[in-house]
């Protein structure tokens, strides 16, 4: 085993730009999904819609502000 991190990592942390860009991306588009929430009748389609992007938003702005953390300390 090697001691320094994987090469999965060290790809990962090469392509730190891009990883800013989708957390910018993701995390602007959450904060106009979110407040859609609590206009919405919970009932619509159209709720239903903007919980899974959402959710889907909150989890890319989650993990590519991870990678970004991550390669900040390591690298």
């Amino acid at each position: 085993m090697t001691d320094g991190p994987s090469m999965f990592m060290v790809e990962i942390c090469d392509r730190r730009m891009q990883f800013f860009y989708i957390f910018a991306f993701s995390l602007f588009f959450l904060l106009l999904t979110v407040p859609y929430l609590f206009i919405l009748d919970p009932t619509s389609a159209v709720y239903v819609v903007s919980a899974l992007n959402a959710f889907g938003l909150g989890t890319f702005a989650l993990l590519s502000g991870v990678a970004i953390l991550y390669c900040k300390r390591n690298f």
